[in-house]
C-alpha cells in the first residue's frame, strides 16, 4: 500500500494516533465499525452497478451488433494503419530514387570534365567541378514600384 488517498504509511499512522487521543478507545471502535459498514455497502453497490451494466450490454447487444460494430472499427483501423505504410513508402521512393539519379549526375559530370590521360601533377591542380551544395542561392529582387 504505497498511498491510502495520497497519504502514505507514516502520516496514516500520525493520523490514527491523534485520532485515538481526541476520540478514545469507545468511540475508536465505532468509528471504524461504521466505516467497515460503509466500506462493504460501497463494494456491494459498485458490484450491482457492474453486474447491471454487464446485463445491459448483453441485453442490447443480443443481436451482435456491438460486437460486429466493434470488429468493424478494428478492421478499419488496420486498414487506416496499412494505407498510413503505403503513403510514407509512397513519398520516400522518389526521394530515394532522385538522391540517386543526382549523384549518378555528379559523378558522370566528374567524370566527364575528367581527361582521361591527364598527369597526376595536374589533377592536383585541377578546379573541382560545381556541385548542388557548391550553387549560389537565389536572391528575392523586390518589384519596381514605377
Amino acid at each position: 500500500m504505497d498511498s491510502f488517498f495520497g497519504i502514505g504509511a507514516p502520516e496514516l499512522i500520525l493520523i490514527l494516533l491523534l485520532a485515538g487521543i481526541v476520540m478514545g478507545p469507545q468511540r475508536i471502535s465505532q468509528v471504524a465499525r461504521w466505516l467497515g459498514k460503509t466500506t462493504a455497502q460501497l463494494q456491494a453497490i459498485s458490484r450491482q452497478f457492474v453486474r447491471q451494466l454487464n446485463t445491459e450490454l448483453a441485453a442490447a447487444d443480443e443481436s451482435g451488433d456491438l460486437k460486429g460494430a466493434i470488429d468493424d472499427i478494428q478492421a478499419l483501423r488496420r486498414q487506416v494503419n496499412d494505407l498510413r505504410q503505403e503513403l510514407k513508402s509512397a513519398a520516400t521512393k522518389p526521394i530515394t530514387e532522385g538522391k540517386t539519379a543526382v549523384n549518378e549526375f555528379q559523378e558522370m559530370v566528374t567524370k566527364s570534365l575528367t581527361p582521361a590521360n591527364e598527369p597526376d601533377n595536374q589533377k592536383e591542380n585541377r578546379i573541382a567541378p560545381p556541385t548542388l551544395s557548391s550553387l549560389p542561392n537565389l536572391v528575392e529582387v523586390p518589384d519596381d514600384p514605377e
